[in-house]
């Protein structure tokens, strides 16, 4: 009986077929476009982790500690405090400057395989189907 239940799965799972394409162009605007929305969300976790880092700092005695270092060190009394405002600013200027450098590094990388990909032919890739 086991063998019949063998056989009747195994005629009924299709055959696994592969095919192998060639990936010869990536289109400027659809890279460029990814780009921007995966810099985009980078920014976004990039002011939420500067932030999340700030509350963590401030609300322990961190400061208090390099404070006392630096005055230790050089001699003269040391006063570090960040302010939120401050975090907020350099972060948000942090993530603008990802979204744009990002974006830019994309489109140029999607040229630059391009020209790559018309003198080698591209990359090939295979595929299967489960």
């Amino acid at each position: 009986m086991s063998n019949m239940i063998n056989r009747l799965t195994k005629r009924d799972v299709p055959p696994v077929k592969q095919v192998q394409l060639k990936l010869v162009r990536i289109d400027f605007w659809s890279a460029v476009r990814t780009g921007f929305t995966i810099s985009i969300g980078l920014g976004i976790a990039l002011i939420v982790g500067l932030m999340a880092l700030w509350a963590l700092v401030s609300f322990t005695p961190l400061f208090s500690s390099l404070n006392g270092l630096l005055s230790t060190v050089t001699g003269s009394p040391a006063n570090i405090t960040v302010s939120l405002p401050q975090v907020l600013g350099v972060s948000f200027g942090l993530a603008i400057f990802n979204i744009v450098f990002g974006t830019l590094l994309t489109g140029v990388s999607a040229l630059i395989y391009n020209i790559i990909a018309r003198i080698t032919g591209g990359i090939k890739i295979g595929f299967t189907s489960n």
